[in-house]
């Protein structure tokens, strides 16, 4: 044998080979410590109970789970290991009061209806995918310090999500894209770059009694989407509500305080803004590159332009969107924002300077009259502030 194919032969005996899969078919329960570097299976209709107090360790591989997967009281991680897959899993699927960590993606649920209740999703890329049309139950979740997002949920997923604390994530803390949540309800989400995305034509949630603090920007609303933003505290963010690239929203309820600017509106969305109460932001509403002019000449063409070319996460986006479902409700200029409530100073201000002044809490073409885009100026877009409430439209407080 020639020394050449010699070497070859050793440098393959050597090489790592693929780790087996280990599939369970009968009724399964792991008790106390376990060490795994390979994908583990359950075959459907049969349960992998993991008993409170384990602790198991994935060194690579992951586990996917056809069948049921019951987990309660206990700390499952590891260093370059897929993660949770359920595959369809129903509500006898439980994980539940345990910690997952270091994984891809700590727990991806593709259909079905499981239950995750009370776990810390920590140091992971995702924390939790939803897809495939899910309803899974998503309850008191702690998501912090997942590398790019909390929860993500897609695909027509159809979640219920309450009660969870997303906290200091790298992106997001959680995303909604092209799905529509039964309830997305009392959550808080505290130091995150973006708080809550909701991008693409078709996520049209309802957003409701959710606390956003110290965040970058604590919701932003993209790309057509249309969610009610109803009865949320949004305090001390860089940005409360982020409205950009034909995205009509309803907000109203809400309390918006000591925010660098409450709400944002820019590139031809036209939110229904009203019985708000907005308190001690810097700015209470700005308009950036908002026209109805630009809308009118350019909207159409730019959007065609980068249609369907990126989704969330650098993903070729799905089913395109027509021009006549992102059309606006009305295109006249003006962004809506009556029967709010400005503030104490806001509402001395108006009483002084009356329906035809310049609130200085608000920035629009009368402080900008133009901008440019492509070498030619269009027309700044004013926002309707008539009539005013003289007293809190809301009982929320900080």
């Amino acid at each position: 044998m020639s020394r050449p194919l010699l070497l070859l032969i050793l440098l393959l005996l050597l090489l790592p080979l693929p780790a087996a899969a280990l599939t369970i078919s009968t009724d399964t329960t792991w008790r106390g410590e376990r060490n795994l570097h390979e994908m583990v299976r359950v075959a459907p209709e049969v349960t992998l109970t993991i008993a409170p107090d384990s602790v198991v360790h994935f060194s690579g591989g992951g586990l996917e789970v056809a069948g049921v997967l019951r987990i309660e009281r206990s700390r499952i991680d590891g260093s370059g290991w897929s993660g949770i897959e359920l595959k369809n899993c129903d509500q006898r699927t439980v994980l539940r009061d345990s910690v997952i960590s270091g994984a891809r993606t700590a727990v991806l649920i593709g259909g079905g209806a499981p239950h995750l209740e009370r776990l810390i999703l920590t140091d992971n890329d995702v924390g939790v995918e939803v897809r495939r049309k899910s309803a899974a139950l998503i309850t008191a979740c702690v998501f912090e310090k997942n590398r790019k997002v909390g929860l993500f949920v897609k695909d027509e997923a159809i979640p219920v999500v309450e009660g969870c604390r997303f906290s200091a994530n790298g992106k997001y803390g959680a995303y909604i894209y092209r799905a529509v949540p039964q309830r997305f309800v009392g959550n808080q989400f505290a130091g995150n770059p973006t708080g809550l995305m909701i991008a693409y034509y078709g996520s049209d949630a309802q957003i409701s009694a959710n606390h956003f603090t110290a965040n970058g920007v604590a919701i932003e609303i993209d790309r057509a989407a249309r969610p009610v933003v109803r009865g949320n505290r949004l305090t001390g963010n860089e940005t409360g509500i982020r409205l950009y690239r034909r995205s009509d929203a309803q907000i109203s309820g809400n309390l918006l305080a000591r925010n660098r600017i409450a709400i944002s509106v820019a590139y031809s969305s036209y939110p229904e803004i009203s019985t708000n109460d907005f308190i001690a932001n810097q700015k209470a509403l700005v308009l950036e590159y908002q026209s109805s002019l630009w809308e009118r000449e350019r909207g159409s063409s730019e959007r065609q332009s980068v249609a369907n070319q990126q989704g969330a996460f650098g993903r070729k986006a799905g089913t395109p969107v027509s021009e006549t479902e992102r059309r606006p409700r009305l295109l006249d200029g003006k962004v809506r924002a009556m029967n709010n409530w400005w503030g104490a100073q806001g509402t001395a201000e108006l009483a002084r300077s009356g329906a035809q002044g310049n609130p200085s809490f608000i920035d629009d073409g009368r402080d900008t009259p133009t901008f440019v885009e492509g070498g030619k100026d269009y027309p700044l877009d004013i926002v309707v502030f008539t009539p005013w409430r003289t007293q809190a439209a809301t009982t929320l407080q900080e």
